[in-house]
């Protein structure tokens, strides 16, 4: 039988490997030591490969940071959209969404990384743009409208821009609360933020 597969099969089998171990590396490394006191020749040490490699897939450290940060946000919306779109009731997805938002105070690490991330892009236009593309690209790539997953189709523009900024909002909140809960951790327990969060979604989606 004739071999089927496409001519590039194995350098692109060997270029997501790759970058899988790259990503991987680079996951435990900015979440011991942060964004900014993180060294491209650690992730590649941690990775198994050299300095060179690394520059071969990401063009530096920030190219590096935001594939990881797409990588772990469309892992996780993946999960939690098929998740909610597996309750046929519209009624009932926004709990699961709430609970999902909730249980992400648990994620202190990436929560603290990504805060520490956007106080770098603040002070460099040009990353700060790099960012906000990313946003945009994660969008794209998230596999169509999640405002229509939750709240259903017949929405108006004023009704989904609402939305999408109290949804953002949120986001902000979650990173504040994390951050809190880092510097004061008796006062901010896991047990009573989790209930905490969901009376704050419940308050800015229903509002």
């Amino acid at each position: 039988m004739a071999n089927t597969k496409p001519a590039g099969n194995k350098h692109q089998l060997r270029t997501r490997e790759t970058q899988t171990r790259i990503l991987a590396a680079a996951e435990v490394i900015f979440s011991k030591q942060g964004f900014e006191n993180t060294q491209l020749e650690q992730v590649a040490a941690r990775a198994g490969y050299t300095r060179g490699a690394i520059y071969a897939h990401y063009s530096d450290k920030e190219d590096l940071f935001l594939a990881l940060m797409r990588h772990q946000v469309l892992t996780q919306f993946t999960a939690i959209r098929r998740a909610i779109e597996a309750e046929p009731k519209l009624s009932k997805r926004l709990g699961i969404f709430k609970r999902w938002i909730a249980s992400q105070v648990n994620d202190r690490y990436w929560s603290m990384l990504i805060l520490e991330f956007k106080l770098y892009v603040l002070r460099r236009p040009r990353s700060r743009q790099k960012l906000l593309h990313a946003y945009d690209s994660m969008r794209r790539l998230s596999g169509g409208d999640f405002i229509e997953v939750l709240f259903g189709e017949n929405l108006d523009k004023p009704s989904r821009a609402a939305i999408e900024r109290r949804l953002t909002l949120i986001g902000a909140i979650l990173g504040a609360v994390v951050l809190e809960s880092h510097l004061r951790p008796k006062l901010f327990t896991k047990p009573l933020l989790q209930p905490v969060l969901e009376d704050l979604c419940d308050a800015l989606l229903h509002a």
